[in-house]
């Protein structure tokens, strides 16, 4: 194979001792949009670490030669760099992703999709009898309570009472904190942030236990995921099972937390798409159609959470470590290289999507665009490591923001809303006013 080695590839210089490490750190969705703008496609970021941004170079990586990418290889074994929840399918690689992902993917299908779809209208409902015209709300908060509810009772098939959906929420928030750094601290290294998320890790293997010895876990009409992952081929370990429900929980609760979220945000900037969701919503609710059915009448409810997704996807990098030396374009990537392509700089790439900075759902009306290449857009990943739960957390968040739309308007109380990148991008100051229609 030859190409331009990994020394050739443009990108910053950084700090003699710390490289690029602070900047990314300080700002890193500025510091890789920064990065993309002025050095090309393909940027080294640090000496082992790669940012590809070109959509044909995220689909050859993802999809195309995803066998030859894991998510920890043995260059970050030995820096002592580990997944925090290694043994679910999550963290997995090759023949063991495969089986771990055969085993649950079954359970996550139109019929979990169905019942989600109907049961998120009620948790919504509950959430909105809280509500009342002229308070201001947490909406982060609120729909964290809503959005834990619904995980809870879909996957382990009981749903957690207040107490216990306010704990566990304490434990997830710090874990969520971690950041997805491609350039990580080494994990012997006693931070304080560490130790805080080793002790709620603890906390959440109690309360997994818990769920996994319940005897719903038998009943696959009661509690699918659960019964697919404990009584699946293979049989799973005691360990394995609390690093899947603990991986199950965190996902399906921060992605749609945060989708939800983010397009209230954009909807309360935007009042003409507001108007035209509550329309929508409004007539979509007072039929008679539920479930999939009704999700069928909420096209531009959809549109604005696809939007959403392209300008704040939950998800903002993904990174893989290289098994073998992969050419992009005339650079040959070498094997041990920790490559990164990051869905909020291609989702924003102004190549590629007309407005790219602008709301503006209307793109995702009647089709998909098909002037956008394929690796310009990923909320969910790409490829074979697509998440399997990605359908269910759309048509959760569909159903919340039809039902909350629907009642009420939101008018931002806070000056800004910021963004924490953390292990999922994060609104932070959502605090909104209610307004009756």
């Amino acid at each position: 194979m030859t190409g331009k080695t990994l020394v050739e590839i443009p990108g910053p210089a950084g700090g003699r001792v710390l490289g690029n490490l602070q900047e990314f750190s300080t700002d890193p969705l500025r510091f890789l949009t920064a990065c993309a703008r002025e050095y090309g496609d393909i940027v080294r970021i640090s000496p082992r670490n790669v940012l590809l941004v070109g959509p044909e170079h995220v689909e050859r990586m993802l999809v195309d030669r995803n066998t030859d990418f894991v998510k920890e290889g043995p260059e970050a074994r030995r820096a002592g760099r580990r997944q925090s929840l290694p043994l679910s399918t999550m963290s997995a690689d090759r023949e063991d992703w495969k089986a771990k992902r055969r085993r649950i993917q079954p359970a996550f299908g139109r019929e979990l999709s169905a019942t989600a779809a109907a049961a998120m209208r009620g948790q919504g409902e509950r959430m909105l009898e809280q509500w009342r015209p002229g308070q201001v709300r947490d909406l982060q908060q609120d729909v964290s309570v809503v959005t834990l509810r619904l995980v809870t009772a879909l996957m382990f098939g009981e749903e957690y009472t207040d107490s216990e959906i306010a704990e566990v929420a304490g434990m997830v928030a710090p874990i969520m904190e971690l950041s997805a750094s491609p350039v990580v601290l080494p994990e012997w290294l006693p931070t304080r942030r560490k130790l805080q998320i080793r002790r709620n890790l603890r906390r959440v293997e109690r309360t997994l236990a818990r769920v996994a010895a319940s005897g719903r876990a038998a009943d696959p009409k009661a509690a699918p995921v659960l019964h697919a992952l404990l009584h699946g081929t293979p049989t799973p370990t005691p360990a394995e099972v609390k690093d899947e429900l603990a991986t199950l929980l965190m996902a399906g609760y921060e992605t749609t937390n945060d989708a939800v979220v983010w397009a209230s945000v954009l909807l309360a900037r935007n009042p003409d798409a507001a108007e035209r969701v509550h329309r929508e919503a409004e007539k979509a609710l007072a039929g008679n159609a539920t479930g999939m059915a009704l999700l069928g009448e909420l096209p531009y409810t959809d549109a604005v959470l696809r939007e959403s997704l392209r300008l704040y996807s939950p998800v903002w990098m993904t990174s893989r470590d290289a098994q073998v030396d992969v050419k992009f374009s005339d650079y040959v990537i070498p094997a041990g290289t920790t490559v990164t392509v990051s869905q909020w700089v291609n989702h924003r790439d102004p190549r590629y999507w007309k407005q790219a900075e602008e709301f503006r759902p209307e793109r995702w009306l009647g089709k998909e665009p098909t002037d956008v290449p394929r690796g310009s857009y990923f909320p969910f990943g790409l490829g074979p490591r697509t998440c399997f739960g990605a359908s269910l957390a759309a048509v959760e968040a569909v159903s919340l923001l039809a039902t909350v739309w629907s009642r009420y308007r939101l008018r931002l109380a806070a000056p800004e809303v910021r963004l924490r990148p953390a292990l999922a991008l994060q609104p932070l100051d959502a605090r909104f006013t209610v307004e009756a229609w």
